[in-house]
């Protein structure tokens, strides 16, 4: 396989901040094409184990290719990171989760997660799962697509694109990208410097694999995980998953939860996770220059206490 088949975004800057150790456990949460679990064997060869999860089945058998050759104790594991104290029963002395799909996922047309002509409105990760960008579309209410498309893609015109959506699936049944594209296109026509489907793919791609409530009960169960002075490194792309983890972050370093006009505290709240980053790390001129599609990451790390 090509090494410039993925782009793994901000990987040595993810990689410096778990701080290895000698004998160190560390999971790589979402493994994709495994970029950043090679970034890890190529740092150190001294650690005890790298424990690697994915809930696309198919991800998983590329990136075990990619990292045949590595001298470091692997464990592979198919399923959702939001399962974590189902998947492992040991603490790691680092995490990385990275919210981004794939290459291998965006290129291949029956999986729908990308505009190109004839992909298949599919959208999940986990292949084996009943609901799908198709269902949705063609089954969803005008309300309940419009809600989809206001709540998870911030889409200013999401009823217009709702009810153009229902009108056309009326006359003929919607199932390829490029379908949904045009019929986008219809409603956000010249309105912004993006592609004009953009919100709608993502709230799609949101709804179809449950992923801020992923997200929200991974980062739950993440302080049960991680041995003390464990990092915690998350890349977001958009608005949505950000604001969920610096949320986090913060309520995690707060020693207290009561509110300003309360004369005492008494909700017993601990601190649990040191903030790194006060504000969020960004990939560099170069890599946006190299992989465009990270001009939106954001990077957040916090330390277990």
């Amino acid at each position: 396989m090509k090494s410039d088949y993925h782009f793994t975004v901000m990987k040595k800057e993810a990689v410096e901040n778990l701080n290895l150790k000698s004998n160190g456990t560390y999971l790589d949460a979402t493994l994709g094409m495994g970029g950043h679990t090679i970034e890890i064997t190529n740092t150190r060869n001294d650690i005890n184990k790298i424990i690697c999860i994915d809930a696309d089945y198919n991800s998983l058998e590329i990136a075990k290719l990619r990292l045949a050759k590595s001298k470091n104790k692997i464990e592979f594991i198919c399923g959702n990171f939001s399962d974590i104290d189902k998947l492992i029963n040991e603490k790691v002395d680092g995490v990385i989760l990275d919210l981004g799909i794939s290459t291998y996922q965006l290129l291949n047309i029956k999986r729908g997660f990308s505009f190109k002509k004839g992909n298949k409105l599919d959208m999940r990760i986990n292949q084996n799962q009943e609901l799908t960008a198709h269902k949705i579309i063609n089954t969803y209410s005008v309300k309940e697509l419009s809600e989809l498309l206001m709540n998870y893609g911030e889409e200013k015109n999401h009823f217009q694109i709702a009810s153009e959506i229902a009108r056309q699936r009326s006359k003929k049944e919607i199932t390829t990208s490029d379908e949904l594209t045009e019929i986008v296109g219809k409603i956000n026509k010249g309105s912004s410097n993006i592609e004009p489907s953009t919100r709608t793919f993502q709230a799609l791609r949101i709804a179809v694999n449950n992923e801020l409530e992923a997200i929200v009960k991974f980062l739950e169960k993440s302080e049960k995980i991680l041995n003390k002075g464990g990092r915690l490194v998350i890349i977001t792309f958009h608005s949505l998953e950000d604001r969920i983890v610096k949320k986090f972050f913060k309520l995690s370093e707060s020693k207290c939860t009561c509110p300003p006009t309360k004369m005492s505290c008494d909700c017993n709240k601990k601190q649990t996770f040191k903030i790194i980053t006060k504000r969020p790390l960004k990939p560099t001129k170069n890599e946006v220059l190299l992989n465009p599609s990270s001009r939106s990451a954001k990077m957040r790390i916090g330390e277990a206490l």
